[in-house]
Parts: C-alpha cells; sequence; structure tokens
C-alpha cells in the first residue's frame, strides 16, 4: 500500500471525501432551488466522477468534448449534452452517439449549422436531431448575443419547423462570474443571465416554440447557497409556465484555488493538490527548487493572486510560494521577499503539496490520479479509449475501488 512519501511526484491527488462532498453539496443545491443538475465533466472527464456528479442515476451530463461523449455513452449513462458549438466534422460522431442514446443534445450557435443538418446529414433512423441555442448573455464567447431578438428567433423557428430538428431550449455560460470583483457581483451577473434567459424564452413561448431545457452554468454563478436561485430566476414572469430548469457547473467537483478567491468554496473544500518533491536548496538566491514544471501544473494563476509573484500556494507553508517554471522545474520563493526561507524546515526529498490556481488545467496535465481515502493511497488503474472501466484489486477494505481515465 503506498504512502503519499512513496509516490512518483509530481502526483496529482485527490481527496476522495472532499469531492464526495462536493457532488452532494452541489446535487442538494439544486434539488433545493427545483433544478436539475447537469454537470460539466470538463474538471475531471473520469466515469467515477460523472457518477458523483449525478448522484448515482448516470443521467444529466454536458461535456465539453465528443470523447467524454463516447466515454459516457459507452459506460451507460443516458441525456447527455455535448456543450461545444456544433461543427460539420463533428457530425460522424454525433451520429453514431444519437444512435446509441435516447437522449442526446447538440449546442448550436447560428443558423448556418442547422441547415446544414437539415439539408446534408440525416439523424438516424425514427431520431431526430436534438438542439440547444447556446446564448451569450455577456461573457463574450460562443453563442447568439441576448439582445439579438432576430437572430434567435430565426434559428428557433428554422429548428421548430425543421422535420429532422428539435428545439430542446436555450443555455447560457456565466464565464464572466469568473472575472467578478466579489459574491455581489457573481450574484448580479448570474441574476441578469437568469432574466435574459427567462425572457428569451418567454418569446420564444409568444411564438409556439417550447424550451424545454432552460440552463446556466458556471460554478462561481452556482456555489452561493445561502441565494435561491428559483426564486430569483423568474421575478417578473409566470412561474407556472416559463422558469430555469438546470444548473450546469463542473469545477465544483474538485474547486481550486481560484474558486477561494471568488468565494465559491473554502480551502479545505477544495479536492486537489500536486505533490512535488524538493530537489535542490539555492540560499545564494534564496530559492527552493521542485520537480513540477509548466508540464504538471498550469501558470494561469500568476499575477491573479493576493501575491502577485505567486503561481501556486504551498498547502500549510504560507512563508513560501511557487513562483516560476520551466517545463520540468519549479522554483520556490518565500512569499515575503524581505526574509530568508528556513532551508532546514524543508529537506532535499521531502514532498510539498501546491494547491491549483485551476484545477481543470491542472488535472488535464495527468494520465492517473492519485485518489486518497482515511489516509490510504490508491493509483487510478489507465486505460486506453474506448475500453470499459476496470477497477483494481482490493487495497484495503477502508478504501473505495477508484480507476479514474483521463482523456
Amino acid at each position: 500500500m503506498l504512502k503519499v512519501c512513496e509516490l512518483a511526484t509530481p502526483a496529482f491527488l485527490l481527496d476522495k471525501q472532499v469531492l464526495e462532498k462536493n457532488c452532494t453539496k452541489m446535487l442538494q443545491f439544486a434539488k433545493a432551488n427545483n433544478l436539475e443538475l447537469r454537470g460539466q465533466t470538463k474538471t475531471h472527464k473520469t466515469v467515477e466522477g460523472a457518477v458523483l456528479q449525478t448522484g448515482g442515476t448516470k443521467r444529466k451530463l454536458v461535456t465539453s468534448t465528443l470523447a467524454e461523449c463516447e466515454l459516457y455513452a459507452d459506460n451507460g449513462f443516458e441525456d447527455i449534452l455535448y456543450g461545444f458549438p456544433l461543427m460539420k466534422h463533428h457530425l460522424k460522431r454525433t451520429f453514431k452517439l444519437r444512435e446509441q442514446l435516447d437522449e442526446f443534445h447538440l449546442m448550436v450557435t447560428n443558423l448556418e449549422i442547422c441547415q446544414y443538418l437539415q439539408d446534408n446529414f440525416d439523424p438516424p433512423k425514427e431520431k431526430l436531431w436534438s438542439l440547444v441555442i447556446k446564448i451569450d448573455c455577456g461573457n463574450k464567447r460562443a453563442g447568439v448575443w441576448w439582445e439579438n431578438k432576430e437572430e434567435y428567433l430565426k434559428v428557433a423557428r428554422f429548428i421548430q419547423n425543421s422535420s429532422k430538428l428539435t428545439f430542446q431550449g436555450i443555455y447560457a455560460h456565466c464565464g464572466d462570474t469568473y472575472h467578478a470583483s466579489g459574491k455581489d457581483d457573481i450574484v448580479k451577473i448570474r441574476e441578469f443571465t437568469q432574466k435574459s434567459l427567462i425572457s428569451i424564452a418567454t418569446q420564444l413561448a409568444e411564438e409556439g416554440i417550447t424550451c424545454k431545457d432552460i440552463g446556466l452554468g458556471s460554478t462561481p454563478s452556482c456555489s452561493q447557497v445561502d441565494i435561491n436561485l428559483d426564486d430569483s430566476a423568474n421575478s417578473g414572469h409566470n412561474l407556472d409556465k416559463i422558469r430555469m430548469t438546470e444548473i450546469h457547473p463542473g469545477n465544483y467537483i474538485f474547486y481550486d484555488n481560484q474558486q477561494v478567491g471568488l468565494g465559491s468554496c473554502k480551502l479545505e473544500e477544495v479536492a486537489c493538490r500536486v505533490l512535488t518533491t524538493i530537489i535542490g536548496h539555492y540560499p545564494d538566491r534564496n530559492q527552493i527548487l521542485v520537480d513540477c514544471g509548466f508540464l504538471a501544473l498550469t501558470k494561469q494563476g500568476l499575477g491573479k493572486q493576493n501575491n502577485k509573484r505567486m503561481i501556486a500556494e504551498v498547502d500549510g507553508h504560507p512563508d513560501i510560494i511557487l513562483t516560476d517554471m520551466t517545463q520540468e522545474i519549479g522554483f520556490v520563493e518565500s512569499s515575503d521577499t524581505t526574509k530568508n526561507i528556513h532551508f532546514d524546515k524543508y529537506p532535499i526529498g521531502s514532498i510539498l503539496k501546491l494547491i491549483p490556481y485551476h484545477s481543470c488545467a491542472t488535472s488535464a496535465c495527468y494520465e492517473k490520479y492519485k485518489i486518497r481515502e482515511k489516509m490510504l493511497l490508491m493509483n487510478g488503474s489507465p486505460q486506453n479509449f474506448g475500453e470499459s472501466v476496470q477497477f483494481p484489486e482490493t487495497l484495503s477494505f477502508e478504501v473505495v475501488h477508484f480507476s479514474y481515465l483521463l482523456l
């Protein structure tokens, strides 16, 4: 049985109890607000993580890649939304998925792709292409702009009148919450997005077009659990007819230091750490070197945290921070430039735990996750894409068997 000190580093370590609590908390938040949770899988890209996100039902997911869709379809999941703007080169793979799944939805952002589907690409026999229109409510990424009534009505009308397409609903990603100044700003963005979506759904309803799903996403917008999302969503509208139906957060399963800064979670709710080994002391320049470079941890946190020099916080050691990285090596310095590092506290060969600023990007650096439960460690068994998930042999009666597959 492995101990932390025996792990090869750098390594991505997960606390199973914490990520289970995170998933349970978000499911409870959705239920309390009379909403469905359609968990985004891009943070973890695993079967086991998706089981936790769905509360074991294996229903309602949104993905960012077709590989994720295929993984979940092959492992018995249903009601999957491919949450990336549909393009022509996706269609051969989406055909197989539509054939395989009872409920599979595609996201569209323009009329052209809908016309192409209608004119050139038939769905599987006795099925229709189920389409969701992505709305941009201020994030300024993909989607039909929320004020462009002519465009979203045109797209929705075309889908509604098509013989091969069916209209599922609308969705907006509150990505601008990641740039919010604080909780009040996050709530303001979320409420604006909700009201914009309800307004659009109301306009569509007046045209005889029903939104089966009305959803929004982003972990910050769904992590303020003291706000009743169900009530704030529907202010000024007929609650019996039109309301929000689902939320689409994803990062919450792991959380990270960015989410701590945004107020989405507390530090103890961050389920992931990057383990790195000290490989050298350099007192002349007041630095420690570690074996964690930018292939093991994203640099996204630099300049975006309270200490502008910091890439990653060192868990349990506020006196030092990770400040720079090359491909394979990280540079640890004093958090206070006026103070020297106490090198005797950090022997060469000992392990530091780094708190990622962005867990989605960091987890993508690893082919395997390490799972910790009750101070026991287990190494996830890697799988080739397309194979069924295999569970490792029993290591202890105290360990729940996990095998994490990363795409």
